[in-house]
């Protein structure tokens, strides 16, 4: 049951725009105790389904760049079949310590820009308040 809880909270983040795939991927492993491959292939059938549904919604309301869709599809097409041949040779604990990596390398800029709007939120009300 709280895998199930895990899935609505991982699809809400990617609903409003968050990359949260690195954070299935982590429940996976460390909770479910999946290798980071399965993990991985979990992740990826998941997103099917959950940004299918922000896609419609995002149709729907006409926010698509079409042209960028196709560009960035082709370039995501190549890039997957170059990933999956690198991840065939690849051990899995290298594997494991890459993502780990790249969670750092990609989150850490996004903790810091995130900082400093706090404290300017904080500061802003702090001379808002009588």
């Amino acid at each position: 049951m709280i895998d199930f809880f895990v899935a609505l909270g991982v699809a809400l983040l990617s609903g409003l725009g968050v990359g949260s795939g690195g954070l299935l991927v982590v429940w996976l492993t460390l909770r479910r105790g999946l290798s980071q491959v399965a993990a991985q292939g979990i992740n990826l059938f998941f997103f099917l389904f959950s940004s299918g549904a922000s896609t419609a919604v995002n149709c729907f309301r006409r926010r698509i760049a079409w042209r960028q869709v196709i560009l960035l599809s082709i370039g995501g097409v190549v890039g997957a079949v170059a990933g999956y041949a690198v991840l065939n040779m690849i051990r899995p604990a290298l594997l494991k310590k890459l993502f780990g990596a790249m969670l750092l390398l990609t989150g850490t800029p996004a903790l810091f820009r995130a900082l400093p709007r706090r404290k300017k939120e904080k500061t802003d009300r702090q001379t808002s308040d009588p």
